[in-house]
């Protein structure tokens, strides 16, 4: 079993993630917002072990001060999970400085600051995986042209991940990014009542996506980009 790190536990995805570890055995560091409490996780075993922790991702020392608590207690880091994040709709002529800070702070820096000091443990360890959260704006210019703000920052994670697989080669050290197309969440069903939500993807189908990256055979994987866009 594994120790997996995993940030925005308590978002859709999140709880999904965290619920399919859980009940596969994994030992959880879950990060939640300040002002968050622990949500109730399904599992059908329990056989796993969870820690939580309010932590502000956006800053980079209580970001490192976090990984750094968990090794001072002898506990081991295989793996992390970043999806904190967050959306924002506008064109190149309506997003403004404000717009690429808000995002980039969100998106990017929030995985950053968990990757730049975990990384150094990866390679003390001699082992380590990282799964990130893509978005399709930003590999896709048409989706992405009245998403400017999100999908730059997006951008973002695709480089830093690329990045890491470069500096972990021969290292037992990667990162994949799972792309999921529009995941199927009350909110999105509240925005978009006419759609038709059988085509998008269920959080526990992201969470099942993630857990085979982490799994003996997905830890094989290298420079993965896993397209999880079902029929949106």
């Amino acid at each position: 079993m594994k120790s997996i790190l995993v940030t925005g536990a308590a978002g859709n995805m999140g709880r999904a993630v965290v619920s399919r570890f859980l009940t596969d055995g994994h030992t959880i560091h879950a990060t939640l917002g300040h002002g968050h409490d622990a949500p109730q996780f399904e599992t059908t075993s329990g056989a796993g072990q969870l820690f939580t922790a309010p932590v502000d991702l956006m800053d980079a020392a209580a970001s490192e001060s976090f990984i750094k608590g968990i090794i001072a207690r002898g506990q081991s880091i295989d793996a992390a999970v970043c999806m904190v994040g967050g959306w924002q709709s506008g064109s190149l002529a309506e997003t403004t400085m404000q717009d690429l800070d808000k995002m980039f702070k969100l998106n990017f820096a929030t995985a950053f600051n968990i990757a730049r000091p975990l990384l150094e443990f990866f390679e003390k360890q001699g082992h380590g995986q990282f799964v990130f959260i893509g978005a399709r704006p930003a590999i896709n210019p048409a989706d992405g042209k009245n998403q400017v703000a999100y999908a730059l920052s997006k951008a973002l994670v695709f480089h830093l991940a690329e990045i890491i697989n470069e500096q972990g080669k021969g290292k037992i050290i990667s990162a994949g990014v799972l792309v999921p197309s529009i995941l199927d969440t009350p909110q999105n069903r509240a925005a978009m009542p006419d759609a038709n939500a059988a085509d998008w993807v269920t959080p526990e189908a992201a969470a099942d996506s993630i857990a085979f990256l982490l799994s003996e055979t997905g830890e094989k994987l290298r420079q993965t980009v896993l397209k999880l866009y079902n029929n949106a």
